[in-house]
């Protein structure tokens, strides 16, 4: 059955964050020098306005029914204007006057009768002057187009008034003739009458022509050089680069998060290791100007989050013995190599002297041997001496921090296999002995998948301790570690995450992925 996906909560997602805050950082910088280096090719453009304001049509009734173009008059509106305005009229009148090829943008003001006439040009001077001659084009055109509607429109009076001269004359002729004079009189007043209206309009047409060429269209501002370009827009660049790398780098973040099945908070290392009791976060040892501190120095130190971890680690260890059998023999082992095993084991060590137990460490990984660098003493007459019978291990004592008593039995050499050598007879009593003669044994093992030696051991020790290092040690890997564990009937006793972020006050840190 598939394993129900947690749900990540805000703290989730801030940790992603600080952990990956170097892919993030990284991604927003480049996509910012993207940005800068575009920016910087970029030809800069300039961008200039003109403003026409156009007034709408002031008559309701200027020519009769019958006159389809006074409609179009009345109906006008700025829609209208933007379309004449582009239009090709405009166009070919405006792009005349250059021997290059221009253009400019229409639009309506949302809040005036007015238009908008804009250019871009890399020369300043250049755009004011495209969006002026094409405010100027639309206005010449515009007047020229509005008198041609008051001419159409005196044409058709006109013809009409021709109409009615012809008919009056055709009348006046029946009259002369006619016996009923009544009828042909009443149709002689109409026309009489429509000549008189025909004529008081074609007047109308003529005072408001002369009004509209000065008054309908008119430029209200005209476009000047303007001072700095209007692209590229290096803060408008800059904001959109940082946004979208924040992005990208937050995407990457998550993606990465998801791919990545490091080891990386204490619920990680519960479940991989099918709920083995996480006993202690382990921070990585604070840095000097020079770098780490030494294994020497911290082995002496009496204060900060690296050593309080480990005093944390030895209660830990001290209440799971209060429903356990005693523990005399302590296995610190990993999965892999580098993990820490060896720190972990020499400062545990440290830990359990200071609150007066007698300790002794055993340097077994003969692969790897590091305690007699932890600790300063020679590699020589160790472990491997003394289970191969070519001499006795010889057992250094040192001081913890001027207090405290431990004991150190390096690696040693000898020509036998570490594995042969591990699963003899001799391991089992020696570090029995060693058992009764010491409060506590802490047996530094190789790890345990590169080779097979661990596992003897494991069979040895009243309890094993498995190290993980966070972000390094991946949850198959523990798995595997198990595996092998539970095949000796070696569960361990506890989990340690070494390189653990030092977090308010304790040595948790957020829940991260799970």
């Amino acid at each position: 059955m598939a394993e129900p996906v947690a749900e990540l909560h805000l703290s989730d997602y801030l940790d992603i964050g600080r952990r990956r805050i170097w892919i993030i950082a990284s991604l927003t910088l480049l996509a910012l020098g993207a940005s800068v280096a575009v920016s910087a090719l970029q030809t800069p453009q300039y961008r200039a306005e003109a403003r026409v304001r156009v007034d709408a049509p002031s008559s309701s009734s200027i020519i009769d029914e019958n006159t389809n173009l006074s409609s179009n008059v009345r109906s006008r509106n700025l829609e209208n204007e933007v379309e004449f305005a582009k239009s090709d009229r405009v166009t070919v009148e405006a792009t005349s006057s250059f021997t290059t090829e221009v253009s400019a943008t229409v639009g309506a003001a949302s809040t005036s009768d007015t238009l908008t006439f804009t250019a871009v040009d890399p020369d300043p001077q250049r755009a004011a002057d495209i969006a002026n001659t094409f405010a100027s084009a639309y206005v010449r055109e515009r007047s020229l187009a509005s008198g041609e509607r008051f001419i159409a429109a005196v044409d058709v009076i006109n013809e009409r008034l021709a109409i009615i001269s012809t008919s009056r004359l055709e009348l006046e002729r029946a009259l002369e003739t006619s016996q009923d004079t009544s009828s042909l009189q009443i149709q002689i007043s109409s026309l009489d009458a429509e000549e008189v209206r025909l004529r008081a309009q074609l007047n109308e047409i003529d005072v408001l022509s002369q009004l509209n060429s000065s008054a309908s269209v008119a430029i209200l501002r005209a476009a000047e050089p303007p001072p700095s370009p209007y692209s590229p827009s290096w803060i408008r660049n800059m904001s959109l680069a940082v946004v979208a790398g924040l992005i990208l780098g937050v995407g990457v973040a998550l993606i990465l998060e998801t791919l990545d099945d490091t080891i990386l908070t204490k619920d990680n290392l519960e479940h991989a290791t099918d709920g083995v009791p996480v006993l202690g976060l382990i921070p990585a040892p604070h840095k000097t100007r020079f770098g780490t501190k030494s294994e020497a120095k911290l082995i002496t130190s009496r204060t900060g989050a690296f050593t309080e971890a480990f005093r944390t680690l030895r209660s830990a260890i001290e209440l799971g013995q209060a429903s356990d059998s005693e523990l005399r023999s302590i296995l610190v082992t990993s999965a892999n190599s580098s993990e820490g095993k060896s720190t972990v084991a020499a400062h545990l060590a440290v830990a359990f002297a200071r609150s007066g137990s007698s300790v002794v460490v055993i340097d077994a990984d003969f692969h790897n041997p590091t305690q007699h660098e932890i600790f300063s003493i020679a590699n020589k007459n160790g472990f491997a001496n003394q289970l191969a019978r070519i001499g006795n291990a010889e057992i250094v004592t040192e001081q913890a921090s001027n207090e405290g008593l431990i004991s150190v039995i390096p690696a040693g050499s000898s020509g036998s296999p570490p594995a042969e050598l591990l699963r003899s007879v001799e391991a089992y009593e020696f570090i029995q002995k060693l058992a009764y003669a010491y409060d506590l044994v802490i047996i530094d093992s190789p790890p345990l998948r590169p080779v097979a030696d661990t596992l003897p051991l494991a069979r040895i020790a009243d309890a094993t301790l498995l190290v993980a290092m966070r972000g390094q040690t991946n949850t198959l890997e523990v798995e595997r570690a198990m595996e092998l564990l539970a095949r000796a009937q070696a569960r361990p006793f506890g989990a340690v995450l070494n390189g653990a972020e030092e977090s308010q006050g304790s040595y948790a840190y957020g829940s991260g992925r799970r």
